[in-house]
């Protein structure tokens, strides 16, 4: 059999070209490859264009003003619905990734080797649904069911983007309810509502929380403080204001020298001050102190979650006569800042589910120096002292209030109302 030589195959090409009028040459086949090459680089680069607008879409963020509302229920078996409100123009898509994490302790619970599961992550600009996670295999869901620790409070910590700021979200939960001991409670200490004072003031999407009172609850087990504070933090992530936290550095209302004095001085008041005339003189410093406090008179949470007021505190016996104990009752707010912070006029605090610049907070201003502003915000949370003292009575059973126990609340708040007064018994130790 003939071999077929590079001749014959160049015979056959020119008969092809001759027969069909295609031509078969290099010329013709260099220009075609240029052609696809250019095709090619044209799909690349349509392709990585398009790749980029991919990254480039905003994602659903508060940080734009995106608003979503979340609410758990915790349905058993380590399964937690959550129910999800897309308020936004935006289409939202979470990440199939979370973080159980404990309120108190803004820690997160012990893993296990496994991972959490999703179901119905995607939900549509302006749209509603109920997304399933399942922790079972990620948490040690019968210690998170324990009786003795399941009315503790939890979070979610949810996100569309690697938990970036701007794009995780918190959603509170509870794994149980304690409800015979709710019930005790509510049969020996009936829950009083109250409306805060100055609701029409605070932020609309967190006035909810201060239709209430929880003065009969425990701040570790409320679960409206939780759902608060999940609010807080999408409020605050969406305000487009620099809001400046409050510090709470080792601060006294007192004298210096006191230090050295071998009885308690945490706050101790002046020589001479008289808060009460029929308790001694020697003993009128068991009658108020300070401490450092995340709640008021009603149980309502002063500022976001991590946050406390330095509180002056007024002693309430449980007895007549009584002076060695009783019942604290947080009486005046003050709220402590960096000094430069808070020179900005137009820095904010956030106090009382309100944001105020410090140029608005600049009447409430009680003392500064070169490292700490102070702010008497006691008006921001309240102004009728006996509606105050009345709800705070209400709550508690193993009060006694008689006029003279009045009227030292009175004395009280009047002596640690007066800012030149107390700007000059301020004091801190400077550690060096």
């Amino acid at each position: 059999m003939s071999r077929i030589t590079k001749q014959n195959v160049r015979n056959i090409k020119c008969i092809f070209e001759e027969k069909t009028g295609t031509y078969l040459g290099p010329v013709r086949r260099k220009g075609l490859g240029r052609a696809y090459r250019k095709a090619l680089v044209l799909a690349a680069v349509i392709a990585l264009g398009l790749l980029m607008a991919a990254f480039t879409y905003p994602l659903f963020s508060p940080l734009d003003g995106d608003e979503l509302s979340l609410s758990a229920a915790y349905e058993g078996n380590g399964i937690v619905s959550i129910y999800v409100e897309n308020r936004s123009d935006k289409d939202l898509k979470f990440q199939k990734q979370t973080k159980l994490m404990r309120w108190v302790t803004s820690e997160e619970v012990e893993r296990l080797d496994g991972k959490a599961t999703f179901e119905n992550t995607e939900f549509p600009a302006n749209s509603s649904g109920t997304m399933i996670v399942d922790l079972s295999k990620a948490y040690d869901v019968e210690a998170l069911e324990q009786s003795d620790t399941n009315d503790e409070w939890y979070y979610l910590l949810l996100t569309n983007n690697g938990f970036l700021f701007g794009h995780d979200w918190i959603c509170s939960v509870s794994f149980g309810e304690a409800e015979e001991d709710a019930e005790a409670t509510e049969e020996t200490r009936p829950h009083v509502a109250a409306v805060a004072e100055k609701v029409e003031a605070i932020e609309e999407e967190l006035r909810f929380y201060f239709e209430e009172a929880y003065g009969d609850a425990l701040l570790s087990f409320n679960g409206a403080n939780f759902q608060y504070q999940q609010k807080v933090e999408e409020v605050l992530t969406r305000f487009g204001g620099n809001v400046v936290s409050s510090l709470c550095p080792y601060f006294m209302v007192g004298e210096p020298s006191q230090l050295l004095d071998p009885e308690p001085m945490f706050g101790k008041i002046p020589d001479g001050v008289i808060f009460d005339g029929t308790v001694p003189e020697d003993q009128q410093y068991l009658l108020s102190y300070q401490e450092w406090s995340y709640t008021d008179g009603y149980g309502r949470m002063v500022a976001s979650s991590d946050e406390k007021a330095m509180t002056q505190i007024a002693m309430l016996p449980q007895r007549q006569g009584q002076t060695d104990g009783g019942v604290a009752l947080p009486l005046i707010f003050m709220f402590v800042y960096d000094a430069e912070a808070a020179s900005d006029p137009e820095n904010y605090a956030f106090i009382y589910g309100q944001l105020h610049t410090f140029g608005e907070l600049e009447p409430f201003k009680v003392f500064a120096d070169e490292h700490y502003a102070i702010y008497d915000t006691t008006d921001l949370i309240y102004t009728d002292v006996d509606a105050y003292l009345d709800y705070f009575l209400t709550t508690r059973e193993d009060i006694y209030c008689d006029d003279q126990i009045r009227e030292r609340v009175h004395r009280i708040y009047e002596f640690y109302q007066d800012k030149e007064t107390v700007a000059e018994l301020f004091y801190y130790l400077e550690l060096e």
